[in-house]
C-alpha cells in the first residue's frame, strides 16, 4: 500500500513498448475529488456523497485522482512498467477535456 508523501508515478494506460504516464508526483492521500471530477466510467465522482479517492499531486501542479489513473511507488512502477519502454507525458487536462468532447470516459 502506498504511503501518503510517497512519490509516485501516474499511468495513463500502456500498451506494446511504450508507456502515457500523467506525471511524476506525491500520493497525498484518499481525499473526496470536488464536483466536476470525472472518473473512469464518466461519472462526476465528486457528487457521490462521502466518496473517497486516491489524490496525487503532479509535479507540473496539477492533480490526478486515483479514479482517472493507474499509480504505484515511483521506483516500482520504473521497475516493473516502464524498464526499457518510452515513456510519454500527456497532460491530464486535456485527455479530460477530450473526454467531455467526445463523451466518452477518461
Amino acid at each position: 500500500m502506498t504511503k501518503p508523501g510517497s512519490r509516485v508515478i501516474a499511468v495513463r494506460n500502456a500498451e506494446g513498448d511504450t508507456v502515457w504516464i500523467y506525471g511524476y508526483g506525491k500520493y497525498v492521500g484518499d481525499e473526496h475529488p470536488p464536483e466536476g471530477t470525472v472518473g473512469c466510467f464518466g461519472i462526476d465522482v465528486g457528487k457521490i456523497e462521502g466518496y473517497t479517492n486516491p489524490k496525487i499531486e503532479l509535479d507540473n501542479g496539477k492533480v490526478v485522482w486515483g479514479c482517472q489513473c493507474w499509480f504505484g511507488p515511483e521506483e516500482e512502477i520504473k521497475k516493473r512498467m516502464i524498464r526499457d519502454r518510452k515513456v510519454v507525458e500527456v497532460d491530464i487536462d486535456k485527455d479530460l477535456e477530450e473526454a467531455k468532447k467526445s463523451n466518452e470516459p477518461i
